[in-house]
C-alpha cells in the first residue's frame, strides 16, 4: 500500500516539474524569437552591425535597505542643514540613524557606505566633493533642492498628448 502511495506521489511530482519545463522551453522559444526581431531591427538601422558582439551587462542588483531612488534623496536631506561640509562616514551615520539601522554590524555600515558612496558620486549635479585638510567630504550644491517624494514629474512633452 505504501509503495503504490509512494509511486502516485512521484508520479505527480513528476507531471509537476515535467510542467514547469514545458513552460520554460516555451517561454525560451518565444525569448528567441524576439531576439531575432531585434536584430533584424537592428540591421535594418546599421546593415554591418554584429548583434552577437554586443555584450548584455548584468541587472544591477538592488539592496534591501533602501527602496529606489530613496538613498539619493536621502544622502541630500542629511547635509542639506548642515553648517559645513559633511564627511561620507558622517552622512553613514545619519543616514543608518534616519533609517534606524543597527551601527553595531561592521557589516552593514560597511555595504550601507559602499551604498552612500555610489550615490553621492553618482549626484554630481546636486551634491559636491569637497577635499579638506586631506579627506573628501560632500554638500549639497547652493539652492538646489530635489523633488519631493511627492512631485509628480511630467515625462511627456504637451505635443506628445
Amino acid at each position: 500500500m505504501t509503495a503504490t502511495l509512494i509511486i502516485s506521489t512521484l508520479r505527480d511530482k513528476r507531471l509537476e516539474v515535467a510542467d514547469v519545463i514545458e513552460r520554460l522551453e516555451r517561454q525560451a522559444d518565444q525569448h528567441r524569437a524576439d531576439l531575432a526581431h531585434l536584430e533584424g531591427t537592428m540591421r535594418l538601422f546599421d546593415p554591418n552591425v554584429e548583434p552577437e558582439t554586443v555584450q548584455s551587462t548584468p541587472p544591477r542588483r538592488r539592496n534591501d535597505w533602501f527602496r529606489p531612488g530613496e538613498c539619493r534623496r536621502r544622502i541630500h536631506d542629511v547635509p542639506r542643514d548642515a553648517a559645513r561640509p559633511m564627511t561620507t562616514r558622517e552622512i553613514v551615520e545619519d543616514v543608518m540613524a534616519a533609517k534606524k539601522l543597527p551601527d553595531d554590524d561592521a557589516r552593514t555600515r560597511e555595504l550601507i557606505h559602499k551604498t552612500v558612496l555610489g550615490s553621492l558620486n553618482r549626484a554630481t549635479d546636486t551634491i559636491e566633493r569637497v577635499e579638506t585638510a586631506g579627506s573628501v567630504a560632500w554638500r549639497v550644491i547652493g539652492g538646489c533642492r530635489p523633488l519631493p517624494i511627492t512631485a509628480k514629474i511630467d515625462r511627456w512633452p504637451k505635443a506628445h498628448r
